[in-house]
């Protein structure tokens, strides 16, 4: 029986025989070089190795209808490059059935023990004295939020992108808050702080759809963003508590509302507090270290010191040696 491959082990200019996960599709229209309309199937495909762009250029729209998209299937193909990226030009696809997929294949899961990294995150949440927030913590960590909040990625590509990355990306922010409380803190809300940074990504939990091989995103995370469900779930729990002060709830829910920074990144406003603007610094150190961190860690070095080109980042990254060897 022939060993099985993952992305990470495609080589440019082979053919190769491949079970990947299919997370997206779009059919591409275009115009043929004999002037009639044709079309293209551009698909993301991968494992727990990483994602690789594919397209598909005979049946395209056969394919684009019968191709399930979170499904695993096996593709034939050779492997080339597109812009400076690898991408698998697909010339079969065949089905496979639930028996012949190995569900761990396909979701990549943190290699810190999640247990451990939730022990750790709920004693800061004992470590908050103010009454209501220890509280509102309290009621919205119940046994299935707990569960999920330890499941859920912090994102779909960008960063901390697995099973586990939540509550990774979480304990990061809340360490970051904790240094500025101890470089800078005089104004800030230790309290306050550390519970919108416990928070602030709450809203994931229903932007994600955590059953899903890629966690695609749901409705409601497309139509509101994790920002305003977060915001709204803080409003909602924290108005069951009547000790729980107006000024409090408005302060916190315009944390979670702003941790993004700029309007053009996705904040509904910009940071206007102290412990808002804290909480965004603290969010976007963890976001931007952890997009260098994967970069560095899927760099092929047979490439040499420079990335390929990163879209989100919009720039290489220079890859010294030694942070191979770290």
């Amino acid at each position: 029986m022939q060993r099985k491959i993952y992305v990470n082990e495609l080589e440019l200019g082979k053919e190769c025989e491949i079970p990947l996960a299919l997370y997206e599709k779009r059919l591409h229209q275009y115009t043929a070089k004999n002037g009639q309309p044709a079309s293209a199937l551009m698909l993301t495909l991968g494992d727990k190795t990483g994602k690789i762009a594919a397209v598909l250029w005979d049946n395209a729209q056969n394919y684009h209808a019968s191709l399930a998209a979170d499904q695993v299937h096996l593709f034939q193909g050779r492997v080339g490059e597109y812009r400076g990226q690898p991408q698998l030009t697909i010339n079969k696809v065949t089905p496979l059935a639930a028996a012949q997929i190995e569900l761990d294949d396909y979701v990549i899961t943190s290699a810190l023990d999640r247990e451990v990294l939730w022990r750790r995150l709920a004693a800061v949440m004992q470590s908050i004295q103010e009454p209501s927030l220890r509280t509102l913590l309290d009621h919205i960590f119940d046994a299935p939020t707990k569960r999920n909040f330890t499941m859920a990625p912090a994102g779909r590509e960008v960063h901390h992108a697995y099973i586990g990355g939540l509550l990774e990306h979480t304990l990061e922010v809340v360490a970051y808050a904790t240094s500025m409380i101890e470089e800078q803190g005089r104004y800030l809300d230790r309290d306050l702080l550390l519970t919108g940074c416990i928070l602030h990504d709450i809203g994931k939990l229903e932007e994600y759809d955590l059953q899903s091989l890629s966690f695609q995103t749901t409705d409601r995370g497309k139509l509101l963003g994790h920002l305003q469900i977060g915001a709204e779930l803080v409003a909602r729990e924290a108005n069951r508590i009547p000790s729980f002060s107006a000024e409090l709830r408005l302060e916190l829910e315009h944390m979670l509302l702003s941790h993004h920074g700029l309007v053009e990144w996705g904040a509904v406003q910009p940071p206007k507090t102290i412990n808002a603007m804290a909480l965004h610094l603290a969010d976007l150190t963890s976001g931007r270290l952890g997009q260098f961190s994967r970069i560095i860690s899927n760099h092929d070095t047979n490439n040499g010191s420079w990335s390929n080109w990163d879209r989100f980042l919009a720039r290489s990254v220079f890859v010294p040696d030694q942070a191979l060897h770290n």
